[in-house]
C-alpha cells in the first residue's frame, strides 16, 4: 500500500477503500458546514460601522487588508504545495472544498468591502505598503516557491522536510496563528454589541479555519 505522499498522476483515484477516515470525515463535515456570504444581512451593521471611531473602522480596514489576499495566497499554498503531492483520494476531495472555503471567505471579505464605506484603494493598498504585511506574505511565498521547484523530490527525506515547512508555515502559522489574532480583534467588536452580523460572518470563517487547522495538523502528524 502506498503511503499519503506520492507525485504519480495516477494514483489516488479510487475512493473506496477509504485509506484515512480522518480526511474523510473532515470532508463530510465541511461539505455539512457550506454556507454563503450573503446568507448574512451586512447593511444592518452599517449604522453600527459610521458610529465607530477612526480607530475601530481602521481596525476593521485593516484587517480586510490582510485577509483578503492572503484567503487567495492559501488556496495557493494548497494547489502548489500540497494537492499534487497528496496520493489519497478523500484527501483530494477535502483539499478541493478546502479551496472553495478559502475563495468563499474571500468573497466573504469582499462582500465587507462593498457593504462598509471602506477605501477599497487604502485597504487593498495596506497588504503591499504596510511592512509587517509585505514581510508576512514574502515569508509564505518562499516555501510555496520551493514546493514548485524541480530540484524537489518528495520521496526523498529532504523532499518530506520541505513539504512539512509549506504545511507548518500556511497551515500552522498563517491559519492557525496570524488569522486567529486577526479573528480575535474582529470578535471583540460584537462582544461590545457592535457589528453582530459582521461577527456571525467571523464565526462562519472561524468554523472553517478549524477544519482546515485538523486537516493540516493531521498531515503533519
Amino acid at each position: 500500500m502506498s503511503g499519503i505522499l506520492g507525485t504519480g498522476v495516477q494514483e489516488g483515484l479510487l475512493l473506496k477503500p477509504v485509506k484515512y477516515q480522518w480526511a474523510m470525515d473532515l470532508y463530510d463535515q465541511a461539505v455539512a458546514n457550506t454556507w454563503f456570504p450573503n446568507e448574512i444581512q451586512l447593511d444592518q451593521d452599517i449604522a453600527d460601522f459610521k458610529k465607530m471611531t477612526d480607530e475601530e473602522r481602521h481596525a476593521i480596514t485593516f484587517l480586510m487588508s490582510y485577509f483578503n489576499p492572503n484567503e487567495l495566497l492559501v488556496n495557493k499554498a494548497l494547489a502548489f504545495g500540497v494537492y499534487p503531492y497528496i496520493n489519497a483520494a478523500e484527501c483530494h476531495l477535502y483539499l478541493a472544498k478546502q479551496m472553495w472555503e478559502e475563495a468563499n471567505h474571500c468573497m466573504s471579505f469582499e462582500y465587507v468591502l462593498e457593504t462598509f464605506p471602506i477605501d477599497r484603494e487604502a485597504a487593498y493598498g495596506s497588504h503591499v505598503d504596510v511592512p509587517s504585511m509585505a514581510r508576512k506574505e514574502e515569508f509564505q511565498v518562499k516555501f510555496i516557491k520551493r514546493m514548485t521547484e524541480q530540484t524537489l523530490d518528495i520521496t526523498t527525506t529532504q523532499g518530506k522536510q520541505d513539504f512539512v515547512r509549506n504545511l507548518v508555515a500556511y497551515n500552522i502559522i498563517l491559519e492557525g496563528i496570524w488569522f486567529y489574532s486577526g479573528f480575535m480583534v474582529a470578535l471583540s467588536f460584537r462582544q461590545r454589541n457592535l457589528l453582530r452580523n459582521f461577527g456571525s460572518l467571523m464565526d462562519w470563517v472561524i468554523r472553517d479555519e478549524s477544519l482546515h487547522l485538523k486537516f493540516g495538523i493531521n498531515l503533519i502528524l
